[in-house]
C-alpha cells in the first residue's frame, strides 16, 4: 500500500510538472508567435505609402538582420528579396498572403518556406503603385529562445521531480505509518475521519472472531477434558486412516509411551481383521468386532465420519465377559447339580410307584429320599444366597457385630455335626466388633466352620482365631482335617468346585460355600487368604481394614 501511494504520487506529480512544461512552451510558442507577427506588420505597414523602390532602399539594412523582406509585382514576380536572389524565385502570386495583400491590402501566413527550409511567419501589404511588401521572420529565431532556456526549465523541472519524490515519500509515510501502527490486539484508535467507519468494521470482526475463538477453544477443552477421561479408548482419524487424536486411554491400551497422531491407524496395530473393519469405515460401512489385548478383553467399534475420516472406539468388557463366562458355567453347573438329586428323588418315587421295592426295604428309600431332598433344598438356598449377594449384597443393614458372639452361635448350630464328627471347636477374641451385617457375618462362619468341621479327621479340632489390630481386623479359622492338594488351592473358591468329589457327596457339600464366603468378604471390602497342606490341616485368614478415620473399609 505503502509503495502504491508513493509510486502513484510521483507519478502524478512528474506528470503534472511534464504537462505544465509542455503547456508553457506552447504558450510562450503562441506569444512569440503573436509578438513576431505584429513586429512584421508594424514594420510592414509602415512603408505602406512608399513606392517599392523608396522601400527596398529604407529596407536595405535588413540583410543583416533575421527578418527576411521580398518584394513581388502584382503578377507575382519577385522583384527584390533580402535572403535570394530575386531571379531564380518562382512566382509568388499562389501565396496566400499575396494573394490576400492584393485583394484586401494586407495578408498574413505560417508555413514551411522550402526557399529557407524553416518555419516561417509571412506579412504581406499592398504599396501605393500595387506592389507587394512582404516581410518575414523564421521560427529558428522564436524557437532559439526556447532552446536557450530549455536547459534551465529541464533543471527546474529535474529538480521538481526530485523535490517532488522525497516530498511523496514523507508524504506517504505520514499517511500510511498511523495506519500501520494500529494495534489489532488492542484498543483500535482512528488515525484519519476517513478510516472511522473502516475501524469501527474491523473491532466488529474482532469481537465477533475473539468470540468464536474462544467458543471453539472452549468447545475443544471440553472434548480434550471428555476425551482424556474417558476409560473407554477412542481414536478420530481423516479420510486416509491417519490418527488425528487418540486418547490418553488407547496409549494404556496398547502399551503406547509417545502419543499417536500423524500415524496411519493400520500402522500401530497389524491385525487383518482390524485392518478390515477400518478400511469398511472409511468407506462408510460401520461394523464391531472383540479382541484381545494385554490379557483384556475388548469390544471395538467401528463408525464412518461425515466428510470422511473413522471413529474407532474400544470398550474394555474383561468383567462383562468374564461374568458371563460364570453365568454360562454357573448355570450349566446349576443344571447339573439339581439334577443330579432330582434324578435320584425321581427314581426312587417311580421304583415305590411301581412296586419294585419290598415293604422291608421301603425304608431305607424313603431315607435316600430325605437326604436328596435336604441336599437339594441346601443346594438351592446356596444358589439364592449367591444370587443375593451377587445383586445387592451392600444394601444388607449394617450394625455393630460382635464377632466371636456370631462365632459361638454358629458353632452351637453345627455342635450335633462337630459331635458326629468327634471334633472339637474353639474360639476366642471376644468384644471384638465390627460394622457389618449380621445375617452375612454368621453365614460366613457357618461356612467357613462348617468346611473345618466336614473335612476334618476324628478327633481333629478347629480354632476360631479372631484378632484387632490398628490396621485390620482379622479372622482365622484353622483345622486339623485332610488338607487341600496345592494344586487346586486356587480353585477351591470357584462355584461347585470340590476337592474331593465323593466325601463332599457324603457330607452333603454343595460346593458353593467358599463362594459364598468370599463373596461376603468383597462385599465388605475385605481380603481372604487360604493355606493349607494335605494331611495337615488347612488355614483360611479373612481381614478386614480400617480407613485413615479408623473406621473399618467395609
Amino acid at each position: 500500500m505503502k509503495k502504491r501511494i508513493f509510486l502513484n504520487m510521483v507519478l502524478l506529480s512528474s506528470v503534472s510538472l511534464i504537462f505544465i512544461s509542455i503547456t508553457l512552451c506552447f504558450v510562450f510558442y503562441r506569444q512569440f508567435s503573436m509578438t513576431a507577427m505584429a513586429t512584421l506588420r508594424n514594420r510592414a505597414e509602415a512603408f505602406i505609402d512608399n513606392s517599392p523602390q523608396t522601400a527596398i532602399e529604407a529596407l536595405t539594412f535588413t540583410k543583416s538582420s533575421d527578418m527576411r523582406v521580398t518584394v513581388i509585382m502584382p503578377d507575382g514576380t519577385v522583384v527584390f528579396d533580402n535572403t535570394a536572389n530575386s531571379k531564380s524565385l518562382p512566382n509568388h502570386l499562389d501565396r496566400d498572403e499575396i494573394r490576400n495583400a492584393l485583394t484586401i491590402g494586407f495578408g498574413q501566413s505560417t508555413r514551411f518556406s522550402n526557399t529557407l527550409k524553416k518555419e516561417t511567419v509571412y506579412y504581406a501589404v499592398r504599396l501605393t503603385d500595387g506592389y507587394v511588401l512582404r516581410v518575414a521572420k523564421t521560427s529558428s529565431s522564436i524557437f532559439g529562445v526556447f532552446v536557450g532556456i530549455l536547459p534551465i526549465a529541464a533543471g527546474v523541472v529535474l529538480v521538481m521531480i526530485i523535490f517532488d519524490y522525497l516530498l511523496a515519500a514523507r508524504l506517504t509515510t505520514r499517511i500510511v505509518d498511523p495506519i500501520n501502527k494500529v494495534n489489532l490486539k488492542s484498543k483500535l484508535t482512528v488515525p484519519y475521519d476517513e478510516l472511522a467507519p473502516f475501524i469501527r468494521t474491523i473491532a466488529k470482526q474482532r469481537e465477533h472472531i475473539a468470540e468464536q475463538l474462544s467458543d471453539l477453544q472452549n468447545r475443544s477443552d471440553t472434548i480434550s477434558a471428555i476425551m482424556n477421561n474417558m476409560k473407554e479408548g477412542i481414536i478420530l482419524t481423516d479420510k486416509q486412516g491417519v490418527i488425528l487424536s487418540a486418547n490418553k486411554s488407547v496409549l494404556r491400551i496398547f502399551e503406547k509411551d509417545s502419543t499417536l497422531d500423524g500415524k496411519n491407524i493400520l500402522e500401530f496395530l497389524r491385525d487383518v481383521n482390524f485392518s478390515g473393519h477400518v478400511y469398511d469405515a472409511l468407506a462408510g460401512e460401520s461394523g464391531e468386532m472383540s479382541m484381545e489385548c494385554t490379557g483384556r478383553t475388548y469390544r471395538v467399534y467401528f463408525s464412518h465420519v461425515s466428510g470422511g475420516g473413522a471413529i474407532v472406539l474400544f470398550l474394555d468388557i474383561t468383567e462383562k465377559a468374564k461374568s458371563e463366562k460364570l453365568r454360562r458355567e454357573f448355570s450349566a453347573n446349576v443344571s447339573h447339580e439339581l439334577k443330579t438329586p432330582l434324578t435320584s428323588i425321581y427314581a426312587i418315587i417311580e421304583m415305590l410307584y411301581n412296586g419294585m421295592i419290598k415293604e422291608n426295604d421301603k425304608q431305607v428309600f424313603y431315607g435316600h429320599a430325605k437326604d436328596e431332598a435336604g441336599r437339594l433344598i441346601a443346594l438351592i438356598d446356596d444358589i439364592l444366597m449367591l444370587s443375593k449377594l451377587d445383586e445387592n449384597g451392600r444394601q444388607e443393614l449394617y450394625e455393630d457385630v460382635e464377632l466371636a458372639a456370631t462365632a459361638a452361635e454358629t458353632i452351637a448350630s453345627l455342635s450335633q455335626k462337630a459331635a458326629e464328627g468327634k471334633v472339637i471347636v474353639h474360639v476366642s477374641g471376644k468384644g471384638i466388633y465390627m460394622k457389618a451385617s449380621r445375617s452375612l457375618m454368621y453365614e460366613m462362619f457357618y461356612n467357613l466352620i462348617d468346611n473345618a468341621i466336614k473335612y476334618n479327621k476324628p478327633g481333629g479340632t478347629v480354632n476360631v482365631d479372631i484378632t484387632n489390630t490398628k490396621e485390620q481386623i482379622s479372622i482365622a479359622v484353622s483345622d486339623t482335617g485332610i488338607g487341600i492338594p496345592k494344586e487346586v488351592q486356587s480353585r477351591v473358591f470357584e462355584r461347585f468346585y470340590r476337592v474331593d468329589k465323593s466325601r463332599s457327596k457324603k457330607t452333603g457339600g454343595t460346593g458353593l460355600g467358599l463362594a459364598i464366603v468370599k463373596h461376603i468378604v468383597m462385599v465388605h471390602d475385605g481380603k481372604i487368604e487360604l493355606i493349607s497342606q494335605q494331611d495337615k490341616g488347612t488355614t483360611i485368614t479373612v481381614s478386614f481394614y480400617y480407613d485413615a478415620t479408623n473406621r473399618l473399609v467395609g
